[in-house]
C-alpha cells in the first residue's frame, strides 16, 4: 500500500528529490512577480493554468485517501504526470521569455514565445504517449493526420498566425508603436496569434486581423531609423497683409523657441512658414514635431494659444475665416490704418541719428510721406552705376556695400539700423559707386528727391551729415581700390619648384 501511495505521488517525489530546482523555480517566479508590478494582472492570468493544474494534481494524488475517483489508477498517474510536465513547461517558459532574457537585454516577440511554449506542450505530450507504450510510427501518423485536418479547417486562423509571426520577425510593428491603418490611428498594445490590437485616442480598442494588416499598407507614426520618437504637426492661421510676412514669421518663431512648450521637440526647431496668399489674406503654418503622440490635440491647442498671445502683444489679431467687406466704413478703416502706421514710423524715425535734429511736427510730416521698403536676404537694394532718386534709411537688419573692380567684388563695409545710402545720386545726380545687398531680412524707409528737398528747405543742417558720410565713403572706397591695385601690381613672388627644392636641401 505504501508503494502504491509513492507511485501515486510523482510530483511530490520529484520535488523531494530536487529541492534546489524547486526552490530556484519558486524564487524566480517571486522575483518576476515583484519586478513587474505593472504586469501582475497579466502574469496572474497566465499562471491561472498553473494553479488549476496544480489543484488537479493534488486531487489526483489524494485519490484513495479522502475520496475515490471513478478512473483507473494508472490513468490517474499518467494524467498527474502529464499535468506536472505542462506546469513546468509553462513556468519555465514564463521565466525564460519574460524574466531571464529581458535581464540579458534580449527581446523575443511574444508570439514566438507562445509558439515555443506550445511546441514544448506538444513535445511533452508526444513523449508521454511514447512512454505509455504507444508506437512511435503510430504517434507520427496520428499527429500528421490531425495536423492536416486542423490546417484545412483553420486556414484563416493559420494565415493570421503566419502573418503575426512575419510582422514581429521583421520588426515592422512593435508594442507601443503608433499605427495608422486606413483612417484609424492608435497605439499598438498587443500582437497575438490572430490579431493586432490598437487603442485609439478616442478611448476605442480596434482589433485588426494580422492577415488583413499584412495585405495592405500601414503607417508607423513618429518612427524614423536612428531618431527619437516624434511626429510632425501643422497648425494653420490666417492674417491680413497689413504687416510684413517676414515680421510675422520672426515674431512667431521667436515666441515658439523661447517658450519651450511641453511635448514639442527641440530639434528640429519649430518654425513658421508663409503657405499661401489669396484674397488679401496671408495663410501661415507653424510646423513643429510632437514628442508624445497621445497629446496631439492638447499640444496643438497650446501652440494656437501661443500664436494668439504673441500676436496680441504686438497689436495683431488672427483673421477670422470670413470676407471683410468695407463699404460705408472703408475710408474710416483706411484712415485708422494710416494713422497707426504713421505713429509707428514716427517712433522709429525719432530714434535714428540722421533725424535727431528734427522737431516733432517735422517728424510727423516725414513719417506721413516716407515709403516702407522691405528686402529679403540676397536682394540688391542699390546697384553700382544706378542713379537712384531715393534716400534709403535702414530701420532693421543688415546690408553690405561691395565694389565691383574689374570683375572682382571688394567689400566696402556693412550697414546697420540707422545707416543710409543713395545720398550720392540724391545730392549730386551721379550714379552710385557701390552695390548694396541685403544680408538678411532688411526693412527700410525711402525718401524721394522732392520730399528730401522740401525737408532740406526747412532744415538745411540736415545736409551736413549726409555730405560727411558721403565724403567718408568716397575716401574709404579710394583707399580700398588703391590697396587692390597695389596688390595686383606687386603680386607675391613665387619661387619655382626647383628653387624651392634647392633652397630646402642647402643647394643655394
Amino acid at each position: 500500500m505504501a508503494g502504491e501511495n509513492l507511485t501515486a505521488l510523482p510530483t511530490l517525489i520529484w520535488i523531494g528529490e530536487h529541492p534546489f530546482w524547486t526552490l530556484l523555480t519558486f524564487s524566480l517566479m517571486l522575483a518576476h512577480f515583484w519586478r513587474r508590478p505593472g504586469q501582475r494582472r497579466e502574469l496572474l492570468s497566465e499562471l491561472g493554468f498553473v494553479m488549476i493544474s496544480t489543484v488537479v494534481i493534488l486531487l489526483i494524488q489524494l485519490e484513495g485517501g479522502w475520496f475515490k475517483l471513478p478512473l483507473p489508477h494508472l490513468l490517474l498517474i499518467e494524467i498527474s504526470t502529464l499535468l506536472a510536465g505542462l506546469i513546468l513547461v509553462k513556468v519555465w517558459g514564463i521565466l525564460l521569455f519574460e524574466f531571464l532574457l529581458p535581464l540579458c537585454h534580449v527581446r523575443i516577440p511574444r508570439i514566438i514565445a507562445d509558439i515555443v511554449i506550445t511546441i514544448g506542450y506538444i513535445g511533452w505530450g508526444l513523449f508521454r504517449l511514447y512512454a505509455s507504450g504507444m508506437a512511435l510510427g503510430e504517434i507520427v501518423t496520428t499527429s500528421a493526420v490531425i495536423t492536416a485536418v486542423i490546417a484545412f479547417a483553420m486556414q484563416d486562423t493559420l494565415g493570421n498566425l503566419l502573418a503575426g509571426v512575419s510582422i514581429q520577425l521583421d520588426n515592422s510593428i512593435a508594442i507601443g508603436d503608433w499605427l495608422q491603418v486606413d483612417t484609424t490611428q492608435g497605439r499598438v498594445v498587443e500582437i497575438t496569434w490572430r490579431a493586432t490590437t490598437i487603442e485609439t485616442r478616442n478611448w476605442e480598442t480596434v482589433v485588426i486581423p494580422n492577415s488583413h494588416l499584412l495585405k495592405q499598407r500601414f503607417t508607423v507614426l513618429g518612427r524614423r531609423r536612428g531618431e527619437p520618437l516624434q511626429w510632425r504637426r501643422w497648425v494653420w492661421f490666417d492674417l491680413t497683409l497689413d504687416t510684413l510676412p517676414t515680421q510675422i514669421i520672426a515674431l512667431i518663431e521667436k515666441s515658439l523657441r523661447e517658450t519651450k512648450l511641453p511635448c514639442v521637440a527641440k530639434h528640429p526647431q519649430p518654425d513658421c512658414l508663409l503657405m499661401n496668399v489669396e484674397g488679401g489674406i496671408a495663410r501661415y503654418a507653424v510646423r513643429y514635431w510632437l514628442t508624445d503622440l497621445a497629446r496631439d490635440d492638447p499640444t496643438d491647442s497650446m501652440v494656437r494659444s501661443l500664436i494668439d498671445a504673441a500676436l496680441r502683444r504686438n497689436d495683431r489679431r488672427l483673421t477670422p475665416p470670413i470676407f471683410n467687406v468695407f463699404m460705408a466704413k472703408e475710408k474710416q478703416h483706411l484712415d485708422a490704418r494710416h494713422k497707426r502706421h504713421t505713429a509707428e514710423r514716427t517712433d522709429t524715425l525719432r530714434k535714428l541719428p540722421l533725424f535727431a535734429m528734427l522737431q516733432e511736427s517735422e517728424l510727423l510730416q516725414l513719417a506721413d510721406q516716407v515709403k516702407f521698403a522691405p528686402f529679403v536676404s540676397g536682394d540688391v537694394m542699390l546697384e553700382q552705376g544706378e542713379v537712384s532718386s531715393w534716400l534709403f534709411v535702414l530701420v532693421k537688419g543688415e546690408a553690405e556695400m561691395v565694389v565691383n573692380a574689374e570683375g572682382k567684388e571688394l567689400k566696402l563695409g556693412t550697414l546697420g539700423a540707422g545707416d543710409f545710402f543713395g545720398e550720392l545720386s540724391l545730392l549730386t545726380g551721379e550714379p552710385s559707386t557701390f552695390t548694396v545687398r541685403a544680408l538678411a531680412t532688411v526693412e527700410t524707409y525711402r525718401i524721394n528727391q522732392a520730399m528730401f528737398q522740401a525737408l532740406v528747405a526747412q532744415r538745411e543742417s540736415l545736409v551736413e551729415p549726409l555730405y560727411r558720410v558721403l565724403s567718408d565713403r568716397q575716401q574709404e572706397q579710394r583707399a580700398l581700390l588703391d590697396r587692390e591695385a597695389e596688390s595686383m601690381k606687386h603680386p607675391p613672388q613665387q619661387l619655382d619648384l626647383l628653387d624651392k627644392l634647392m633652397k630646402l636641401f642647402g643647394g643655394r
